[in-house]
């Protein structure tokens, strides 16, 4: 896995469109924005790096402080990329299509990403891996946004349990139909567990 960055997010139960058959999802800590927003937006600032998120929490503090966003009951989260993607039309996937990933051209930051530690004022846990899709940015988590999640397994925080999983669902089509259009990466979720702000 590549160290990919940061995001701040507030996590939000499914929503409704959701509800089918996940009854056991509590909070859905997708990559994407569509379901449970950004708190502070690099991509707007254009202080994302080459995988849409920011290359450290400073940046993200920092943005935050100079929009005057209130912080309070919000999270931070750390993701890394899986080493390979594969592009789709959103309705094929060819399992022998995968190629070694590459960053969105929408950034010119270099992807300089801090590593998490143990002194981060938290503890770090991993909840799972989510199934990114990129056009010109990070655009959307099809498990939760499109939901996918009420068809296949996922845990309570709307996510695979391990990254076999989340490839094997790929390969199977299990994203087809015409879900969403872009190039399929697979980012590992971790979060700080305490709150920012």
């Amino acid at each position: 896995m590549i160290p990919a960055g940061y995001l701040i997010k507030r996590t939000v139960p499914p929503p409704g469109w959701l509800e089918s058959n996940t009854s056991h999802i509590t909070e859905v800590c997708s990559v994407a924005n569509c379901v449970n927003d950004n708190v502070v937006e690099p991509q707007d600032s254009w202080k994302h790096n080459g995988f849409g998120v920011a290359n450290n929490p400073e940046v993200l503090r920092e943005l935050g402080a100079k929009d005057a966003i209130d912080l309070s009951g919000s999270k931070l989260f750390f993701y890394s990329a899986y080493e390979h993607e594969l592009e789709s039309d959103g309705w094929t996937f060819e399992p022998h299509e995968w190629r070694p990933i590459t960053r969105a051209a929408s950034s010119d930051i270099p992807n300089d990403v801090t590593i998490p530690r143990a002194g981060d004022g938290g503890a770090w846990r991993l909840l799972g891996y989510d199934v990114v899709v990129f056009g010109d940015f990070l655009e959307h988590s099809p498990l939760s946004c499109n939901s996918v999640a009420a068809a296949l397994k996922v845990n309570s925080f709307c996510l695979f349990d391990d990254l076999e999983e989340a490839k094997a669902a790929i390969d199977s089509g299990k994203f087809g139909g015409g879900c969403e259009e872009g190039i399929y990466k697979i980012f590992s979720v971790s979060i700080l567990e305490r709150a920012e702000g």
